[in-house]
């Protein structure tokens, strides 16, 4: 090559390559993050389950100042009651005797309440100890001690559903392996029993809300079965709620209860699940009937969740899908029902 050749050649224009690197990893990040946006839509309870966990569990008790004025408020209801049976004996020996009456009775209300809130937060130590037991039992390969953590549990099942379950244990079979088949097994009976309990206070919350005139008569109508799910399910798996337990998971509830986006999760659903086409056949009262149904759903399946003896429930997403397609049916028809009458 000359050197006239050479001079006559220019450089030629840079290809930034890092640019379309840069662009690509944009890209895929928005398809992920439109992924996850979609995800979370299905599981958008995740926040709400955060707050939800630790209500189911008992609390450690703190000795603080409510508890000094507590302890000394009951002191003073307790001389003050003294001194007042004192005076009614000099008065009266009748109306001493109807104060008696009276105290003895709430004393005795009062111990049976205690006693009831004892094994409530017995049993609830009890669960949360099982349930770290499954977890650590899940993952083992050892022999035999997950036969022992069952034995409590077979109570809950009938004698034939148990000799059945035996007869499928193999000596060789692993911590893991027998949890597993229990889990398969015995356990999806109660999990599917209990699935039907939650669909149907899904159901049944969804057309309250969607037949009911007054946003009052909505609110309660959550508010009744909420609790009346939690109640159930709990139950279901022999778990009794403490009192303490009870109200503060109640107060969640009331919370949850004031629909705070309840009207961007119905939308949200809507477009990404069921169709912007089936949401046009929703009237405004059974779109908000809908929201109120898959948020009992939500509360049951986390109640589930905390209260079955393994605690981790397989494909949530998917059974809270199934959920909110049955309550849109059952919004569909009795639209149709309506329509026809």
């Amino acid at each position: 090559m000359t050197d006239n050749q050479s001079a006559q050649l220019k450089p030629g224009r840079r290809i930034n390559v890092g640019d379309v690197g840069e662009t690509q990893k944009e890209l895929e990040t928005g398809k992920r993050f439109e992924i996850v946006e979609e995800l979370d839509v299905i599981d958008g309870s995740s926040e709400f389950e955060q707050e939800l966990e630790p209500v189911l569990k008992p609390k450690s008790s703190r000795f603080n100042f409510i508890g000094i004025f507590v302890i000394s408020l009951l002191l003073l209801i307790a001389v003050e009651t003294g001194y007042t049976i004192i005076e009614a004996m000099q008065e009266s020996i009748l109306l001493a005797g109807l104060y008696g009456f009276v105290l003895t009775t709430a004393l005795l209300v009062l111990s049976k309440f205690l006693f009831k809130e004892a094994v409530s937060l017995k049993a609830l130590k009890q669960q949360n100890l099982r349930q770290n037991d499954a977890l650590r039992l899940m993952s083992s390969t050892q022999i035999g001690e997950a036969e022992t953590w069952l034995q409590p549990l077979l109570k809950q099942h009938t004698d034939a559903e148990v000799k059945e379950f035996k007869a499928c244990l193999k000596p060789h079979h692993t911590d893991k392996e027998v949890l597993h088949l229990y889990q398969t097994t015995l356990l999806v009976s109660k999990d599917e029993q209990a699935k039907a309990i939650i669909n149907q206070h899904a159901k049944t919350s969804a057309l309250l809300v969607s037949l009911s005139p007054m946003a009052l008569l909505d609110m309660l109508s959550v508010l009744w079965r909420g609790i009346s799910l939690i109640e159930k399910i709990s139950q279901h798996y022999g778990i009794k709620l403490a009192y303490r337990s009870r109200i503060m998971l109640y107060k969640q509830l009331v919370k949850q209860m004031l629909f705070a986006g309840a009207s961007e999760l119905v939308s949200d659903l809507a477009a990404t699940s069921l169709g912007a086409e089936l949401l046009g056949k929703l009237s405004a009262r059974a779109a908000q009937g809908l929201s109120a149904g898959v948020f009992t759903a939500r509360l049951g399946y986390k109640t589930m969740e905390l209260c079955r003896p393994l605690p981790k429930l397989e494909q949530k997403q998917s059974l809270l899908g199934q959920s909110a397609q049955g309550i849109l049916s059952a919004l569909l028809e009795r639209t149709k029902t309506s329509k026809n009458d």
